[in-house]
């Protein structure tokens, strides 16, 4: 247990959020809640399509894709998002991204954006839910070098 270690014996664990899709999505704010909740200091670097996570609202967008051909019938994705939302909410009991997002930032989650993809989307730092730090990738791995875990989801 890590209560009562001072922040410099806390654990470190940076997570890479690449996609805004169900699989992409709760994947690392389920660890990212976990480990803060073991103790850890959690940074998730959202990049790429990752980053509308942690847009206003880009949470509640993800969806989920299923593959094969059953991912190119039209309007499938939109069932199988509601499939999968209902299920891990009443079989696993975990709350939909954009509450997992809430829950993160709460337990002291810090949210990093990627400064290409903001560069590159032309996006602002309104665009941005609260707690949104945007760093460069010198800078990220920098967190990720002095980290114990770092994991690309």
């Amino acid at each position: 247990m890590t209560e009562g270690k001072d922040v410099a014996e806390r654990h470190k664990v940076t997570l890479i959020c690449s996609r805004n899709t169900i699989d992409g999505v709760y994947p690392p704010l389920i660890l990212a809640l976990q480990a803060a909740r073991k103790g850890a200091e959690v940074s998730i670097f959202f990049t790429f399509m990752g980053i509308e996570a942690i847009r206003r609202g880009g949470a509640a967008k993800a969806r989920f894709y299923p593959p094969g051909f059953m991912g190119a019938i039209p309007g499938m994705s939109r069932i199988a998002t509601r499939m999968m939302l209902k299920m891990a909410g009443e079989k696993a009991q975990v709350p939909p991204p954009a509450d997992l997002l809430e829950m993160c930032r709460h337990e002291g989650v810090k949210f990093w954006a990627c400064l290409m993809t903001v560069q590159m989307m032309n996006l602002k730092e309104t665009d941005f839910v609260e707690g949104v730090t945007v760093i460069d990738a010198a800078g990220y791995m920098d967190m990720a070098l002095a980290s114990k875990l770092n994991l690309f989801i």
